[in-house]
């Protein structure tokens, strides 16, 4: 399967964008609301709203910026780059930890990409949460670069497993699946495929390049 990222896909993205970060946005503008409306003894109830909304959101835009934006393509060059973008995004999401990793060797263009949207993809695989662990290292004389998300729910859904398996057309992916229709696509973009695999309750995800 070779996916392509047309209009289509990339108004679906942005709808993603979108639904990632409207609930901290809300959030904030009701605390401006409230300051502008209520009891000034309340402000500081206000603020704390704001600023707690604030905090949610920023991480958001910082990692989808770099995970779907034209940014990312060149500036991770080294796992400690895309693992802090991780644990920022994850230190509002209680739900999920992110195993330490080991050494690694430098990425080439458009690894550390990839390895932010697996994480992503990962994270859509474990709906109660669990842990993630990435890797980038030799594998039968080729390098693999790969995401385990491991959790009592973990579960590869249909709606990903048919973006991951089938050649499917752009004109069938929704809101639902984009964002496992574009890794895929940037898998491709290096010259590979994504492999996935379920068991024991881990969600596997590998890219071979």
């Amino acid at each position: 399967m070779t996916p392509t990222v047309d209009r289509r896909i990339a108004e679906l993205l942005c709808s993603r964008i979108c639904h990632e970060l409207v609930a901290g946005v809300a959030a904030i503008n009701n605390g401006v609301e409230l300051i502008s409306e209520i009891d000034p003894t309340m402000f500081d109830e206000a603020m704390e709203l704001i600023g707690s909304s604030a905090k949610q959101a920023s991480p958001r835009v910082q990692y989808y910026r770099m995970a779907y934006g034209f940014a990312g393509h060149d500036a991770l060059s080294g796992m400690s780059a895309v693992t802090d973008l991780i644990n920022i995004l994850l230190e509002n999401e209680d739900r999920f930890t992110l195993m330490p990793v080991g050494e690694a060797p430098a990425l080439e263009t458009g690894w550390g990409k990839l390895l932010l949207n697996l994480t992503v993809l990962g994270m859509d695989c474990l709906p109660r949460g669990g842990s993630l662990a990435l890797s980038v290292a030799e594998d039968g004389g080729r390098m693999a670069i790969s995401v385990r998300g491991m959790g009592e729910e973990a579960r590869l859904s249909d709606r990903f497993a048919d973006i991951l398996t089938k050649d499917v057309a752009s004109e069938e992916v929704s809101a639902l699946n984009v964002h496992a229709y574009y890794t895929c696509a940037l898998a491709s973009s290096v010259g590979a495929g994504l492999e996935s695999d379920f068991q024991d309750k881990t969600v596997s995800l590998r890219v071979f390049v």
